[in-house]
């Protein structure tokens, strides 16, 4: 009998009776598993603070009881199901605090960060602004609240992955958001750095759309503009024209510019694109269109 106590499977449904026994016991366990979670996560160099644990509620023993057994992953999993049903519900505080033990909870997985922002910026903030029954100072207090939730969200993924793309990518997308306050530089710094960490070579065109619309910046960002033109899969309409848009901004002579024929083509396509885009809602600048159209005006 001693020898069939002995077994990997009798030794391991032991310690999960243990941990369940205890729990039942009053969570007298939690406070030491929380301990031992943060030094875990001091020593991995991970910058958050270990998952909330009550006594009282019961998907939170159900994840002590995970943590335990050192399957965390599996504990967010689960989690992310409560996080949809509080989606589902539109309980935002609730779907926050729920996001904030995800991420806890698997620090590393670059997705749930991504993920837990794009909740909370885009549905909960879009929730509240468009909730009509609101006082408008408290809708504007729970719009910014839900909107610097999910930068930090952002901030906090890229503390604990400094090396993700992916993290990188998604904050410039956060700071290039029109329907927010957008921050063009911060966008495109974010992109940038995705670039060099190995993102695909779109974002340096995101990077090249943002900083073109940083005042200040007209040299570097024609700089890049010049530099993603040398590749042909770059020559859309959008490269072509802030190319032709800096030029002017920086006043540069003829004989430092990309010439229309070079950019378009043909002087009939720049003035098709050019009047397609003098009266952009997307903030780019437009020096120097208004002037070509009404010099080659027919």
């Amino acid at each position: 009998m001693r020898s069939i106590l002995k077994q990997p499977f009798f030794r391991t449904s032991g310690r999960i009776l243990t941990a369940t026994v205890l729990l039942l016991l009053g969570g007298l366990i939690l406070q030491p598993i929380t301990g031992a979670v943060s030094s875990a996560q001091q020593r991995q160099g991970l910058k958050l603070p270990p998952p909330a644990i009550s006594r009282r509620d019961a998907l939170s023993q159900q994840l002590a009881f995970f943590i335990l057994g050192g399957l965390r992953s599996l504990a967010a999993e689960i989690t992310t199901l409560e996080a949809t049903r509080a989606w589902l519900k539109r309980d935002w505080p609730q779907a926050e605090s729920l996001w904030n033990t995800i991420t806890t909870l698997a620090p590393r997985r670059e997705n749930y960060w991504a993920a837990a922002s794009r909740e909370m910026a885009t549905n909960a903030a879009g929730d509240y602004l468009s909730d009509e029954r609101m006082d408008g100072h408290e809708q504007a207090v729970q719009v910014h609240h839900y909107i610097k939730k999910g930068e930090n969200f952002l901030l906090q993924g890229i503390a604990n992955n400094p090396d993700s793309p992916l993290l990188y990518a998604r904050l410039g997308d956060f700071y290039s958001d029109l329907y927010r306050r957008p921050e063009f530089a911060k966008a495109a710094e974010a992109y940038a750095r995705a670039v060099e960490l190995g993102a695909p070579s779109i974002y340096k065109r995101m990077c090249f759309y943002n900083l073109c619309r940083v005042r200040g910046k007209e040299k570097e960002a024609l700089a890049l503009g010049r530099e993603l033109f040398a590749d042909p899969q770059n020559h859309v309409p959008a490269v072509r024209t802030l190319i032709f848009v800096l030029q002017n901004k920086l006043n540069l002579p003829e004989s430092e510019r990309l010439s229309i024929e070079q950019l378009f083509h043909t002087k009939e396509r720049a003035i098709r694109q050019l009047r397609l885009f003098r009266r952009n809602s997307l903030r780019y600048p437009t020096t120097g269109i208004e002037d070509f159209l009404q010099q080659n005006a027919n």
